[in-house]
């Protein structure tokens, strides 16, 4: 009987260690909330710096958006002074240049002259009539700016004040001074624009300030410390850490300060942080405490164990009297193995084979070698452990067949043999039947337990007798939930294959297999495939036990189900694919056919998305097309098909539509996708183009429906997106045309199709040859000469424009080398560059290959780009033209004054020549308002240091005009059509420049001739 006793320790004891770690835990608690308190300030300031940069950069944006706007408005007044200058004071037909001017220049609400300070003409007349005669010099409100800009002769810019026309607004006043016949300057009088400041305003986005999170003011200083005037800002006042940007105007700097609405800090996240540092605090407070108290409880337990081994002792002592009382052999042995002593009933029968060896032989001398090896490690073991060791051995036996003996040897606790030698206890059983059993029993369970399938056993009542570890998986049962339970509880009733399972099956089958409803043990239920093998009494033929197999086949469902719907469904927008689409257009073709009647495909293709992908990532991308396919999914009618077949093309299916309610539907399409999109945080606006097919007029198949939809896209958007277009007859045969010269054009080169024309460029004053412009031309074996405006932009939708450009710029560079070689005197060939040449990120390296093939200068070379291919990106652009710049090589804008370019964006460009457009040229001999334009870029141009060119001059007052208005060069048919290589070099020797004429009146501004860098 083992006696346990108790421990009693004094109050006093526990209750000082108590006080000690309490008031460890208290100051590490202290010291722990003191950092946390350290940390916290220093992420809020952080936090707010960075919250006050993002601000400044919001306050930034807004006011270089007003700047620009201002700039934008304001550089009117340059066109203003070019006119009064060019007539000399004298200013006709200035209503309807103005008209034509205002539309130019967004924000401007009236623009005009002043003679003398005094208001005689203004654009518009119709609401600004009492401006006529008003004395801006002299009027109390404005006067002081008009002086000012009267004296200071540069551009003013007044206000924010009331109009004279009513509202808010600013005005920009230019000085002209002119020279009499004496030429002594004198003041003219003063050229304005009238600017709308909530449109100005509106322009920069300013009122959406709060809608971006910030309250604002913009204000600046009046003149002379007179105070701040308030422009703009929201309802409530900022607070003294609003964050301001400066705008440097001709009047002095307006100012734009925000502040966020919810404050520079953020309370929710605070409250969080310091929850955090209290929780931290204690629980490094609760750790030491942990510590202190565990090392207490260490020093109890050193007691505890000295207890507890005394009991184990006397335990010992029970169990082997115990062991005495077991019905196996003991032996006796000593360390060199001999027997001392027997006991138990069947010690005798076991030694018996060890006596004809004599009474002197050990047991190891007896046993075969490896067991007597074996019983020597384990009598050392015992020794050296001191304590029970088990071992193994075979055994000699009475019969052929050797025993196996379990012995289970320990150190024998009494004192030593008499000799000194140690003694053992050995348990000896014969384990040979259960070793054999065992080894087919582990056989069989790891073959029932490993195995990948679920195996149910069940008796001849359909009770489940044995599981393995896979039906636990699958199901969720353990073992002991489902021992004694039907089989049928396992399957789901409701399902049809069976409510009871296959199990009345006729006397004579063994055997069925076949997918079943499965259930889990949370009622869920699942797809199984069941193999069913039964086991018969050999008499009676009843079932005595079954088998059960069982697979889950969930995973190879779902991955059918999912095969099958990524082959019909998008994977990002789950709309059908184009395979389910064909399908449905089929069908709903079918239809019409039965019943009568029409169906539209609307081929849907977004605007310039590949814009998003390159800016804002492939995710912002992919989560626009969810949001438009959304959209496109909510427009009615109810029977409408949306699909997606990849990228940002959409297809929509309208059954029974004629074409007026196709173009309905395409109306909707085009107002819900141009609707603004709030991805976070960027808010995205884009349009769509959309193309019309209908059955029958337009196709009996889906593949045709779906091709004359795209070309009706395609259509669509030459004429400029956002829009739809029905597929026509002329969309056929130019999307065949279009095919053809694509097809051809891809060989002209490698079958020399191809050719350059060169039409001379002209100095004006002496009419000398200056220079050349590359003109490709096309020449087919059966089409004959091809139009440039044909193939050109086919080149350009395909790609081929990259391998045909190289080879227009490397084969006028030829030319030029050559024209140099023949003593030739052409400054320079220009080369026309597409926007995509431009935008290709190896142009300079491409340009510089083509220059040292052909040895050629590279200030020889002129290459003109067009406004839409240097402003669509201005960064980019500007980049490009600086690295062409630094290689020495000239860079034009052609048809200048016909594209959407940006005055600021055009002084930045690196930029030595303005080729004036000819549609500008063809009437200047009729229309005053060309020869104001013409007048206007050449004067813009000497202000900038730029050399003009005018192309299309075909008559002798055409270029008398240029030539007159200060124009540099000129080319057109009045001096050359474009000729091919060697005939443009036979024009050159022929040519002969005339005397420089007188010029009839001096010009504005003179700019001293270009001269080439030296090579």
């Amino acid at each position: 009987m083992v006696r346990t006793t108790s421990l009693s320790v004094p109050y006093a004891t526990h209750n000082a260690p108590a006080r000690s770690r309490w008031l460890a835990a208290l100051g590490v608690f202290v010291v722990a909330l003191a950092a946390a308190v350290a940390l916290i300030a220093t992420l809020e300031h952080q936090e707010r710096n960075q919250r006050r940069v993002q601000a400044l950069q919001v306050a930034a944006d807004h006011a270089n958006a007003l700047l620009r706007g201002l700039e934008l408005a304001l550089s009117a007044n340059n066109v203003l002074v070019a006119l009064v200058r060019e007539g000399n004071g004298r200013v006709d037909k200035f209503q309807e240049i103005g008209e034509q001017l205002l539309p130019l220049y967004p924000g401007i609400a009236a623009m005009g002259l002043s003679p003398n300070g005094v208001v005689r003409y203004v654009v518009p007349e119709v609401g600004n009539e009492s401006l006529i005669g008003f004395d801006q010099i002299n009027d109390p409100r404005q006067g002081p700016d008009a002086r000012r800009a009267r004296d200071s002769r540069q551009l003013t810019l007044a206000g924010p004040l009331e109009l004279v026309q009513g509202g808010l607004g600013v005005v920009g006043r230019h000085p002209v001074y002119l020279f009499d016949a004496k030429g002594t300057q004198y003041f003219w009088g003063l050229t304005y624009v009238t600017i709308r400041l909530p449109a100005l305003l509106d322009a920069a986005r300013v009122s959406q300030l709060p809608e971006r999170g910030y309250r604002y003011r913009l204000w600046r200083d009046l003149p002379g410390g007179a105070g701040i005037q308030s422009i703009s800002g929201s309802p409530t006042a900022l607070g003294e850490d609003a964050v301001t940007h400066a705008l440097d105007l001709p009047n002095g700097r307006w100012y734009l300060s925000v502040e966020p609405l919810s404050g520079w800090g953020s309370g929710g996240v605070l409250g969080v942080r310091v929850v955090m540092g209290l929780l931290f605090a204690a629980l490094m407070a609760y750790l030491v405490h942990t510590l202190l108290r565990l090392r207490h409880q260490e020093r109890g337990l050193a007691a505890e164990v000295s207890r507890q081994t005394a009991e184990i002792r006397s335990t010992q002592s029970q169990l082997r009297a115990v062991i005495d009382a077991i019905p196996d052999a003991l032996i006796e042995l000593d360390s060199k193995g001999h027997v001392l002593a027997l006991h138990g009933r069947q010690a005798l029968a076991l030694v018996a084979p060890l006596s004809a060896a004599g009474s002197a032989a050990t047991l190891m001398e007896t046993l075969p070698s490896e067991s007597a090896a074996l019983l020597r490690v384990a009598l050392d073991q015992a020794a050296a452990l001191g304590q029970s060791t088990g071992v193994v051995l075979d055994w000699p036996g009475t019969s052929d067949r050797p025993l196996r003996m379990e012995l289970s040897i320990s150190l024998h606790q009494s004192a030593a043999h008499s000799d000194g030698t140690l003694r053992f206890i050995a348990l000896a059983r014969n384990v040979s039947d259960r070793e054999a059993a065992q080894a087919d029993m582990r056989l069989a369970s790891q073959v029932f337990d490993q195995s990948s399938e679920a195996i149910v056993i069940a008796d001849g009542q359909r009770r489940v007798v044995r599981t393995n570890l896979a039906f636990s998986h699958m199901s969720g049962y353990a073992p002991h939930e489902v021992l004694g339970k039907p089989v049928d509880a396992l399957a789901d009733a409701g399902h049809p294959a069976g409510a009871s399972l296959p199990w009345l099956v006729g006397p004579e089958s063994q055997h069925w297999e076949g997918e079943t409803l499965g259930r889990r043990k949370d009622g869920s239920t699942y797809p199984q495939w069941l193999s069913v093998s039964h086991v018969r009494h050999p008499d009676s033929g009843e079932i005595v036990s079954s088998i059960l197999l069982l697979r889950d086949i969930t995973q190879l469902r779902e991955t059918q189900a999912r095969i099958e719907h990524l082959a019909h469904y998008d994977h990002l927008t789950n709309l059908p694919s184009r395979a389910l689409l064909a399908e449905r257009v089929g069908n709903a073709i079918r239809e019409c056919e039965a019943q009568g009647g029409t169906l539209a495909l609307l081929f849907v293709d977004l605007d310039h998305f590949k814009n998003v992908n390159d800016s804002l990532g492939h995710r912002t991308g992919d989560a626009l097309l969810v949001a438009i396919a959304q959209r496109l999914q909510s427009i009615p009618p109810a029977g409408m098909t949306v699909s997606r077949l990849g990228g940002d093309e959409f297809v929509l299916l309208v059954p029974q539509a004629s074409a007026q309610e196709a173009a309905v539907i395409a109306n909707r399409v085009l107002q819900a996708i141009a609707e603004p999109v709030q991805l976070q945080p960027y808010e995205l606006t884009t349009t769509s183009t959309i193309g019309i097919a209908l059955f029958p007029n337009d196709g009996d198949s889906f593949d045709m429906l779906y091709q004359r939809a795209d070309a009706a896209m395609y259509r669509a958007k030459q004429s400029g997106r956002n829009r739809f277009a029905f597929f026509t007859a002329e969309i056929e045969a130019r999307s065949a045309r279009t095919l053809q010269i694509e097809n051809a054009l891809r060989r002209a080169i490698e079958r020399g199709q191809l050719s350059l024309h060169y039409q001379p460029q002209v100095e004006l004053r002496e009419r000398r040859i200056v220079g050349a412009e590359a003109l490709l031309r096309w020449q087919h074996p059966e089409w004959g000469w091809v139009s440039p405006a044909e193939f050109i932009p086919v080149a350009e939708s395909s790609g081929l424009i990259v391998g045909i450009g190289e080879w227009v710029l490397r084969t006028a560079c030829r030319d030029a080398r050559a024209w140099l070689d023949a003593g030739l005197d052409v400054q320079s060939v220009s080369v026309n560059l597409s926007a995509v040449q431009f935008r290709h990120p190896q142009l300079a390296e491409l340009v510089d290959r083509c220059l040292e093939e052909a040895q050629l200068p590279p200030w020889r070379l002129e290459l003109e780009l067009t406004e839409g291919a240097a402003v669509d990106d201005p960064a980019h652009a500007l980049t490009i033209m600086e690295r062409l710049h630094a290689r020495g090589i000239r860079l034009s804008m052609d048809d200048f004054g016909t594209g959407y370019s940006s005055l600021s964006y055009l002084k930045r460009f690196q930029i030595s020549k303005l080729k004036i457009d000819q549609s500008f040229v063809r009437d200047l001999d009729e229309d005053a308002n060309d020869r104001a334009i013409v007048s206007a870029i050449v004067r813009m141009a000497q202000a900038l240091g730029m050399q003009t060119t005018a192309e299309g001059v075909e008559t002798e007052g055409q270029m008398a005009f240029l030539r007159e208005q200060g124009c540099d060069e000129a080319q057109g048919y009045l001096l050359s059509r474009p000729l091919p290589a060697d005939d443009f070099m036979r024009f050159v020797r022929s040519h002969r420049p005339l005397p420089a004429p007188t010029p009839a009146k001096p010009h504005i501004a003179e700019k001293a001739p270009r001269t080439a860098p030296k090579t």
